[in-house]
């Protein structure tokens, strides 16, 4: 099943647990309506895992600043995409490993990050302010190379989003949809040029909700796009999951079944949807009739749940959580220094 789904609340309903057994879906994505404690996400992840089978596959959206699902379980808050990449390429490294430590320790499987959006100054930088590491395609794909570098000493799955690019959107694809201008032949040596480098680094890729008539002549969203997922298989050569953004967004019309169809026939291995659990099943039964799901498909969604399955799972304890919490308040410590004082640091503790 190629659904990754939201939950509503904290604990299970009745309703939720019935539906999600019956439909066996790919994953569930979380957010911090369903985080409440780090003893209560252990507990949900548990329950998660045992309503199907295969086990589903548990998602996250962790970068850091303003999307922050974890910070707070540790009572503290990670830094921004945009923060540590100021700070140094090996900032962004032990960051990006200290969230997935904690995903994983938690039980996630898969963390949807790094961003590799560019901080186009009055769109990128503002709309999607902190969330992207820089302007610049070079200076994205070095911070996004360690960032993945960082998720997989973790033991966590990655996944690189908007593709192909959303720093020059002029809107909020949560609220409208996002029209950038620009010839296809700029995008390609600016904002795809961090996907390009990274694609076949990465096991995951999202494709988000906005529309670029300089490719495609149309304005319909990338997400819902045959033109996009062929760029990303054929340009790109990328061999993951393409995910879609969360098919809820204000970006896209029509009702949550025939966005699911239109992604599902445009290419998207996955389809997530945060919420709108009374559309679940006819979003499922639309899909399964439209567009059912072709082995390529089913192959990167084994692969997927293979890698996940195979990276080492470290069991949760209250102790191991407070130990983590002392490392990261200990890192954040060290980013509030200046960059010549850590290195005299570390060279008189060597």
């Amino acid at each position: 099943m190629r659904f990754v789904f939201g939950l509503d609340g904290a604990e299970l309903l009745p309703r939720e647990r019935e539906l999600f057994a019956a439909l066996s879906p790919l994953g569930f994505l979380l957010f911090r309506r369903n985080l409440s404690s780090p003893s209560q996400v252990v507990s949900l992840i548990a329950e998660l895992r045992g309503l199907s089978s295969p086990p589903p596959l548990l998602f996250v959206d962790q970068e850091g600043g303003t999307v922050d699902r974890i910070g707070p379980l540790l009572g503290l808050k990670f830094p921004s995409a945009s923060l540590l990449a100021s700070k140094g390429t090996d900032r962004v490294h032990s960051g990006a490993f200290l969230m997935g430590r904690a995903a994983r320790l938690l039980g996630f499987d898969v963390d949807f990050a790094p961003v590799l959006d560019l901080a186009q100054p009055g769109t990128g930088a503002v709309v999607l302010e902190g969330r992207c590491f820089a302007f610049h395609p070079e200076d994205v794909t070095l911070s996004g190379t360690v960032f993945l570098h960082g998720l997989a000493r973790a033991g966590v799955a990655s996944c690189l989003k908007h593709f192909p690019g959303l720093g020059r959107g002029p809107v909020d694809s949560h609220l409208s949809l996002p029209v950038v201008d620009a010839h296809d032949v700029d995008l390609m040596v600016t904002d795809v040029h961090p996907f390009a480098r990274l694609a076949r680094s990465a096991d995951g890729v999202m494709v988000g909700h906005a529309a670029y008539p300089g490719f495609t002549g149309e304005t319909s969203p990338a997400s819902l796009s045959p033109f996009f997922y062929s760029l990303l298989r054929d340009r790109l050569a990328f061999q993951g999951v393409a995910y879609t953004d969360d098919l809820t967004m204000g970006a896209l019309g029509g009702t949550l079944p025939e966005r699911c169809a239109s992604a599902a026939l445009a290419g998207a291995d996955a389809l997530v949807v945060a919420k709108g659990i009374e559309d679940y099943e006819e979003s499922v039964a639309r899909v399964a009739e439209a567009s059912p799901a072709p082995a390529v498909t089913l192959a990167r969604l084994d692969s997927l749940r293979a890698r996940c399955a195979s990276a080492p799972r470290p069991a949760f304890t209250p102790e191991a959580w407070i130990r983590l919490a002392d490392e990261v308040t200990a890192f954040l410590d060290l980013l509030e220094k200046p960059r010549e004082e850590r290195a005299e640091g570390r060279f008189r503790s060597s």
